[in-house]
Order: C-alpha cells, then sequence, then structure tokens
C-alpha cells in the first residue's frame, strides 16, 4: 500500500502547498492525490487527509481503496451538505476519530455523533528556526478579503506608521501561474516562501496560512482581522485558531459591511471621505520578539498521529 497527501492542482493559493509540503516532512515517499478526485483512486493508498474540504462535495467520500487519516481537517461552507450527508456520516464513523483543524468542523462533526477532537493545522509541525533573524517587515495579503485592490489598498496605507512606509515588503500567496506549475516546481515555491518567513523581523497577514507556519517556525506574527467580520465562510475556519498567533489585530473598517450601501460606498470611493477614523496600527508591534507556545502541544501530537498511522 502506499503512502498518499492531498494536493489540489487547481489552486492559485500557496496556503493550499504549504499545508501538502508540510505533510510532505512528515511522510516518506508520498504520491500527490487530488483533494477533488479521491473517489477516482484505484491503487490502495494511506492517505493523509488534512486541510480545506472542498470545492466539490460531489466527489465524495473517497474511493474504498483509500485508508485515510483525518487530521487537521476542515470543512467547507461550499461542501458542507455534501460532507454532512447520510452517507459521508457513515463514511466519517467508519474512520473516527477524525482530527479537526477548528472549532467549527470540531462542532459540526460532533453534531452528527461523529467522534472528533481538535487537532490544530498541520503547519504547525514546521521546524522551528533557531538561527539568525533578519530585518525583513513582510505584509502578506493583508487584509485580504472580497473588497477591491482600491479600497484594501487605501486601508493598508493608512494603518502602516509613517516611519515604516518604506521599509516594508509585500508579499501574496495568490498566483495563477501555480495552476500550470509542476507540483515540483509549487512545492519549491512553497519553501521558498517559508524561507522568507521564517527569517523574517515581523510578519503582518491576514492569512491563517502565513500566520501558523510562522507560529511553528518562531517568527513574530501579528494577525490582521480585518473584512471577515460578516463573512461567516472565512470566520468559520477561525476557531481554535487565532488564539495561537503572536497578536490578534482587529480593525474596524469603514463600510467595510457585505451589505449594498456598503459595498455601494466602497465603489463609489466616498469611503474616502471616513479614512481619517483608521489610526495607525501600534509601533511596538514591528519590535516583537516572542511567539506563543500554546501550539507545540498541538505539533507533538500531530506528528505522533502521523507517524503511528504510517509506521
Amino acid at each position: 500500500m502506499r503512502n498518499g497527501i492531498v494536493y489540489y492542482p487547481k489552486s492559485s493559493n500557496r496556503g493550499d502547498d504549504i499545508q501538502s509540503y508540510a505533510a510532505i516532512l512528515l511522510i516518506e515517499d508520498a504520491v500527490f492525490c487530488d483533494r477533488e478526485q479521491l473517489n477516482l483512486i484505484r491503487t490502495p493508498t494511506k492517505l493523509l487527509c488534512n486541510g480545506w474540504f472542498m470545492e466539490k462535495g460531489t466527489n465524495w467520500p473517497p474511493n474504498r481503496k483509500v485508508n485515510p487519516l483525518f487530521l487537521s481537517f476542515h470543512i467547507s461552507t461550499k461542501a458542507k451538505r455534501e460532507l454532512t450527508s447520510p452517507a459521508s456520516i457513515a463514511y466519517f464513523k467508519q474512520h473516527q476519530p477524525i482530527g479537526c483543524r477548528d472549532t467549527h468542523t470540531l462542532n459540526l462533526l460532533q453534531k452528527h455523533n461523529i467522534r472528533s477532537f481538535l487537532s490544530g493545522c498541520l503547519t504547525l509541525t514546521l521546524p522551528r528556526y533557531a538561527g539568525k533573524r533578519g530585518d525583513d517587515i513582510l505584509f502578506v495579503d493583508v487584509m485580504r478579503t472580497n473588497y477591491t485592490s482600491s479600497y484594501r489598498k487605501a486601508i493598508v496605507s493608512r494603518i502602516i506608521p509613517k516611519r515604516y512606509k518604506n521599509k516594508i515588503e509585500f508579499i501574496t500567496h495568490f498566483s495563477k501561474e501555480m495552476k500550470s506549475q509542476t507540483s515540483h516546481k509549487r512545492m519549491n515555491e512553497a519553501k521558498l516562501l517559508l524561507d522568507r518567513y521564517k527569517k523574517a523581523k515581523v510578519v503582518f497577514t491576514s492569512l491563517i496560512h502565513c500566520a501558523l507556519p510562522c507560529v511553528a517556525m518562531g517568527t513574530p506574527v501579528v494577525f490582521v482581522d480585518a473584512g471577515f467580520n460578516n463573512n461567516k465562510a472565512k470566520r468559520d475556519r477561525f476557531g481554535g485558531v487565532t488564539d495561537l498567533f503572536t497578536t490578534h489585530l482587529h480593525i474596524d473598517l469603514p463600510f467595510g459591511k457585505r451589505t449594498f450601501l456598503n459595498k455601494l460606498a466602497r465603489i463609489s470611493g466616498f469611503y474616502r471621505l471616513f479614512l481619517h477614523k483608521i489610526k495607525p496600527i501600534d509601533e511596538s508591534l514591528f519590535f516583537l520578539t516572542e511567539t506563543k507556545s500554546k501550539h507545540i502541544k498541538m505539533a507533538k501530537n500531530l506528528k505522533e498521529c502521523v507517524r503511528n498511522f504510517f509506521s
């Protein structure tokens, strides 16, 4: 029986690849298995099922040739109906307990009497960095959400203190080129990205799969919680996750709600009359030196679960 890890070739989000890369470091000689086509697997496979599931719930559950380990598992809003169908519930019970990435998934499965536990995210197992840290201040998709680019840029520009305007490097996890890249190329790109994060002075981000790797590697990270308040699909991923971050920073946005009038204010530029109400973030956040240690026990348990299953 071969070993397998979940991979999503159609993704344009480096966060998906970072989760696959974390699995590679734990499982030897593993093959990539398309997250959206696990029902088509015909070769006996021990599979680590971690991450965000999924775009097409109609392709669930996996083929009977798959022997799954559910760890760091998240049920998306898109596939909730299919993944909580009677057939899916029976499948989960066949392979319980289910290690959940967040409390949303945990509560959802326990509601259906499926034995589950909060495992945390597999990216917490990434090796801690003990080398010299540089001076890089990284803004990684801060306030990445459904807003227009001009609105996001205006907000981000306001929260950066003047003395740091020219000292910040902006990085994004999102690239359409990913879809045409080989799996080897994509894993290498994920590694290079993680190398930047682990040596940074501090990282500001609105992406959990930038923040969680930083926590694991010991990099001070500020999770910028802005723009998610009215998006249930995005907030569902936060339960049991955001309290692991060094700092959890909330920002109230002018006309940031998901209503027609708020959207009109953003599109028309009317919101600019209220930008003065947004204050720069506290400069002390640029000098963070510590990371929380709450994840250490989670990381140890995650490694043990994987080792026991694949040994």
